[in-house]
């Protein structure tokens, strides 16, 4: 059933708007790599810009030498390297410093964080003030790298990262729609609301983080948002969460700052733990990271990456309880699997050949995974974690543990169980279209 479009507060429709700035970056996609290995203390400078007659006072949070861990301190040394620019927008009646517990973990892990002070309110943002003082601030941060203590020391060339929360959150949704920054190539909308259209201006993968009981922003416009999105994108959602109540569970922090590393420092070590950041009792983590196509029901074979031998109801059998197995290639029915929409972003796994679903025993490790009747149960559930080239990592949605050839066997018959997610090759299985 399709959704109407809400917005936060009924703000305005207004029209879209271009920010001509690609020419900074020219047409290379190139990314900041390598991430840093080690995490950073974190210094601060304030800049009282404007825009026309709207001020911009935006704080520039940076990596700075001191004692990594403590409170960003004003004015201090910029450390040695080059930084991608992350901008972060404060929702309504806040500030910068009311969110240092996201934006110094940006800083800390590598990146020049701009962070705006408004004075704004939902006008602003449906109107398009805000997205234009945010741009204006990321292009006045983009300059600090020509002269000034920061000079030298800020990535220019690769396309920048935005994130806010709640009017914060719409602001970074209506730059990647109506009020377009072609510059941006990562995003992380919190606690957002659906600001329009996808602009087809924008390349950004996008990690949207929401709590589903949120009575602020409504959770249903922002999943309408993420559906609109292509991918790469992912969203993390708190169960049961409210407005603000994920802020204080560093499962939020870690989510955001591995996204930022990934997307912009093409950290695929920080991709992979993804999963793990955001897994466990309360979330629910559901992406499409790339690859050759994203998800999507279908029959398929399954690949174990470690051994390239495939999943397979063993025995071939069409009995309730037959376990989950690995084998060399037969092409028979027992090694088709049908991925079915299970909606929010998971799907039931049916056997081809007994139309039994795949269901996982309990929720520790090594839990057995059998086939079984359809009962629509959450440990019938599975959703996918892209690796890139068809290949996914298959956690289930009751016990949040990834599908796992145990003890990384390479021997026809060994079981494939569960098992916290590693995103080891045992736990990687490409999906081959039958």
């Amino acid at each position: 059933m399709s959704m109407q479009r809400r917005t936060f507060l009924n703000l305005g429709v207004a029209g879209a708007l271009g920010v001509g700035a690609t020419s900074l970056f020219g047409a290379g996609t190139a990314l900041a790599d390598p991430a840093p290995a080690n995490p950073f203390a974190v210094g601060v400078r304030r800049h009282n810009w404007t825009r026309g007659s709207r001020a911009v006072t935006t704080y520039v949070y940076y990596p700075a030498t001191g004692t990594v861990g403590g409170n960003p301190v004003t004015d201090a040394p910029v450390a040695n390297g080059v930084f991608p620019v992350y901008n972060f927008t404060h929702g309504f009646q806040s500030s910068p410093q009311n969110s240092t517990f996201i934006i110094r973990r940006l800083a800390e892990a590598g990146f020049v964080v701009p962070a705006p002070h408004f004075n704004h309110n939902p006008s602003d943002v449906g109107n398009g003030e805000t997205p234009k003082d945010v741009s204006q601030a990321i292009t006045n941060t983009l300059a600090l790298n020509n002269s000034g203590p920061l000079a030298g020391h800020i990535r220019t060339d690769i396309g920048v990262g935005v994130s806010g929360h709640s009017l914060g959150g719409m602001t970074t949704h209506g730059l990647l729609t109506r009020w377009a920054d072609s510059r941006i190539i990562s995003a992380n909308p919190q606690s957002c609301t659906d600001q329009g259209t996808p602009s087809s201006s924008v390349n950004a993968k996008v990690l949207f983080v929401h709590g589903d009981r949120d009575d602020l922003t409504g959770y249903d416009s922002a999943r309408q948002a993420y559906n609109e999105m292509t991918w790469p994108k992912a969203f993390l959602t708190f169960v049961g969460g409210s407005h603000t109540s994920f802020w204080s569970d560093q499962r939020f922090p870690r989510t955001v700052v591995d996204w930022a590393r990934w997307t912009m420092y093409g950290d695929t070590a920080a991709r992979d733990r993804l999963p793990a950041d955001a897994s466990g009792s309360g979330t629910r983590w559901e992406a499409s990271l790339g690859g050759d196509t994203p998800s999507e029901p279908g029959t398929y074979r399954l690949v174990a990456q470690h051994s390239g031998k495939y999943a397979d109801i063993n025995g071939i059998s069409t009995a309730a309880g037959a376990g989950l197995i690995q084998w060399s290639s037969t092409s028979r029915a027992n090694q088709q699997f049908e991925f079915v929409d299970a909606g929010e972003g998971h799907f039931k796994i049916k056997a081809r050949h007994s139309g039994l679903v795949l269901q996982v025993a309990g929720n520790s490790n090594g839990a057995d995974i059998t086939q079984q009747a359809d009962t629509n149960a959450t440990s019938q559930h599975w959703r996918l974690t892209e690796h890139g080239g068809g290949v996914v990592s298959i956690i289930n949605r009751q016990s949040g543990l990834a599908m796992d050839v145990w003890e990384y066997s390479t021997a026809d018959g060994a079981r494939i169980t569960q098992y916290t997610y590693t995103g080891n090759d045992n736990q990687r299985f490409a999906r081959q279209a039958v």
